[in-house]
């Protein structure tokens, strides 16, 4: 028995069956806790049991310890011509359109026999091995759950390779079959133009390319390509489930009709008006996946401004509760209703508001195209970009106000405009900021350093006019909420 190379779960070694003289492949695993042997034990039952001649035969299997640690291993025929993997690496050009049509097909009716009993769950061209006669066999069924909960990030939980996984498994939904079939998709579409259709650097990109980017058309790529086949690769790899074929023998049935098809050369008379079917539907679809890219993006902005106001009234809440162990007649009260929280002591409270998030979006967009709305009118053309305002700068996702009750006859509020703040795109929950004004030496209303919090809209003005340091009727302050500043605030509730 020799070394022959390393798995994912542990090594594969080569070696003779005395009985017969055939090569062997033996795939050694460590067994790290019971659940991983009785998963183990179950998907090596499953394969000893797949017989068809596109599913790589498993001889038996077995389990022994050595040196304190336990192993399973199985016995299955040695392929040396490698898997489909090593062949696309080496093609220079595209493989011959016979040649990746059986290729289709083998896969297909494998996956066919084994779905009677198992769902593979991490169909890549690693997983597919070569014959010397050019015939594809599937391995590896059933272990993408191992080998994910072994080698994967605490914080992702699909199962399967990346460029390979479908929108359901991204969304953790439950395993069907109908995964492999995407899966598969996205194999044939490989083995089309030998490229993926989608490609990534990180998992958040092949996520969001999976969940909302629309099939590249494979027929761009490749004009020999019958449209049937693009069409049927296109399905395979739909974003909804429901939207595929039920079943991959439907697939091993189209596969089948193109092939004849091919054969009888009528496919050519379709050509052109399954092009355009197929254009049309792929518009469609491009726009039902934009719309849904921009609603989840609405959902995941709502959620983290939750998120981050609540996390903001449990620090207030937080200072309450200190206060009130030390007060022993009358007590702090504090409320929320929604995104509002009020704090009252006596005849004295404190509000926190917000504005509409959606509003700092329509602020941005109508400033920009009020500035080039003027250079057009001056000029008659557009003379320079837009810069950026200071709210787009400093990533501001969210403002809102904190008031104290007003003191005297004083019409103004006491208090700060509250600003949410991101450092940049990698910063996931931001920092909470207050901005100030107060009447600067050209207009004095109220008392000096009497701070006050502006209203929408006039707040983006005085915003930009304070972060750009224009001398105006307003001074402007602006900090992160720091303990002191925190207890300044509260101090308002016992003037």
């Amino acid at each position: 028995m020799s070394f022959y190379r390393r798995g994912g779960m542990g090594e594969v070694y080569s070696a003779i069956d005395t009985n017969n003289k055939k090569k062997k492949a033996i795939k050694l695993i460590p067994i790290g806790d019971e659940e991983e042997y009785k998963l183990l034990r179950t998907e090596f039952e499953i394969s000893v049991s797949l017989k068809h001649q596109n599913i790589v035969n498993t001889d038996y299997f077995g389990e022994f310890d050595d040196n304190g640690t336990h192993y399973l291993y199985c016995v299955m025929d040695f392929y040396e011509n490698g898997n489909l993997r090593d062949y696309l690496s080496s093609q220079s050009q595209m493989i011959p359109q016979n040649v990746a049509l059986k290729f289709m097909l083998d896969i297909a009716k494998g996956i066919e026999f084994a779905h009677v009993k198992i769902i593979h769950r991490d169909l890549k061209p690693e997983n597919i091995l070569l014959d010397n006669d050019q015939n594809l066999l599937i391995c590896d069924f059933g272990l993408a759950k191992l080998i994910d909960a072994k080698t994967r990030t605490r914080t992702f939980k699909g199962s399967g390779t990346l460029p390979y996984m479908s929108p359901e498994c991204w969304m953790l939904d439950s395993n069907t079959t109908l995964m492999d079939i995407y899966s598969m998709g996205i194999i044939f579409y490989e083995l089309s133009v030998l490229r993926l259709p989608f490609n990534g650097t990180s998992e958040r990109e092949f996520r969001d390319k999976h969940l909302y980017e629309q099939l590249p058309d494979i027929t761009n790529l490749r004009v020999d390509l019958p449209i049937r086949l693009s069409e049927m690769i296109t399905k395979m790899a739909s974003k909804r489930p429901k939207d595929r074929y039920s079943s991959v023998t439907d697939i091993v049935q189209v596969h089948l009709d193109i092939s004849k098809n091919i054969e009888d050369k009528k496919e050519s008379k379709l050509d052109s008006l399954l092009q355009k079917a197929n254009q049309k539907v792929s518009l469609t679809n491009q726009k039902e996946l934009e719309r849904l890219k921009q609603q989840e993006t609405i959902d995941n902005k709502l959620k983290f401004i939750d998120y981050s106001v609540n996390s903001l009234f449990e620090i207030f809440n937080r200072k309450v509760k200190e206060l009130n162990e030390q007060l022993e007649r009358t007590k702090i009260i504090s409320f929320i209703n929604g995104s509002q929280m009020i704090i009252r002591f006596m005849d004295k409270s404190i509000n926190i508001s917000f504005y509409l998030s959606s509003d700092i979006q329509a602020t941005i967009e109508r400033r920009k195209n009020r500035i080039l709305e003027n250079q057009e009118e001056k000029y008659g053309f557009v003379i320079n970009e837009v810069e950026s305002s200071f709210i787009e700068k400093d990533n501001v996702i969210f403002i809102g106000q904190i008031t104290a009750d007003p003191f005297s006859n004083n019409v103004q509020v006491w208090g700060y405009n509250l600003l949410l703040r991101k450092s940049g795109p990698e910063d996931l929950y931001g920092e909470w900021w207050v901005v100030w004004f107060d009447d600067s030496a050209f207009a004095r209303r109220y008392p000096h350093e009497y701070h006050y919090p502006l209203g929408i809209p006039e707040f983006y003005q005085e915003y930009e006019f304070g972060r750009g340091h224009v001398m105006h009727i307003r001074t402007m302050g602006i900090n992160t909420l720091s303990n002191e500043g925190l207890d300044k605030i509260m101090e308002k509730l016992f003037e």
